[in-house]
């Protein structure tokens, strides 16, 4: 049975996180959040006490990442950034695979990345952020295995400012997990249509647009 517009809306990631929103774009992640009753909300970083105070009392958890995009932070950076963000009452905590180590076949140092944010996530859903456009098809499976070997609990493909993820890159990541993390797919994610085939595929969530993702909710509750 197809899902509808509720149960899409407990597997989403509601996202706003242009550079250039506003404390308004934030209250409207407040109210939509609240108002579809998404599984989290995921805001700029400078308004998450803002967004954790407007979020308490509901189903929907704030999160966030502990790293800038392509993860090459120093590593002590990403620790106290995470830690930060957990005292500040994040729900899960996100950390970009450091894409220069991967790139230059640092596969320990990748590994010892996702790790050390793991351990201070502890019981803590964490999820990696691999940014799928840069990788081929044995990078992806590369890359996989080392988020297992961190300790990951979800591989989530990316944010789309690479490009779209595609089915293809699901069924790819599907295949090399084998069922040991989650899969979050996020980026581009504007059909029905992309997220049935994903779900067939055994997608966990999705990270999506606040302004893509009502239409999606509202559409599933419409077919």
């Amino acid at each position: 049975m197809p899902i509808n517009g509720h149960e899409l809306a407990r597997m989403t990631d509601l996202t706003m996180i242009d550079q250039l929103a506003t404390k308004a774009d934030m209250e409207a992640l407040i109210a939509n959040a609240k108002k579809y009753d998404t599984w989290v909300a995921v805001g700029l970083k400078c308004y998450i006490p803002m967004l954790v105070e407007g979020l308490k009392g509901t189903n929907t958890m704030v999160i966030t990442g502990c790293s800038s995009r392509q993860g090459s932070d120093e590593l002590e950076t990403k620790i106290s950034a995470a830690k930060r963000y957990i005292d500040l009452g994040i729900g899960e905590i996100e950390n970009f695979m450091n894409y220069s180590y991967f790139k230059s076949k640092m596969y320990d140092e990748v590994v010892k990345d996702i790790r050390a944010i793991k351990d201070v996530a502890g019981d803590m859903t964490y999820k990696v952020i691999l940014e799928t456009p840069q990788f081929n098809d044995e990078e992806l499976k590369i890359a996989c295995e080392l988020c297992i070997d961190g300790g990951a609990d979800f591989v989530k493909t990316g944010t789309g400012t690479l490009g779209a993820t595609d089915v293809h890159t699901i069924e790819v990541i599907s295949k090399a997990l084998k069922g040991r993390a989650k899969i979050k797919a996020s980026g581009g994610i504007r059909t029905l249509e992309t997220v049935d085939a994903m779900l067939d595929l055994g997608v966990a969530r999705f990270g999506i647009g606040m302004n893509s993702a009502i239409k999606l909710f509202e559409a599933a509750n419409n077919r």
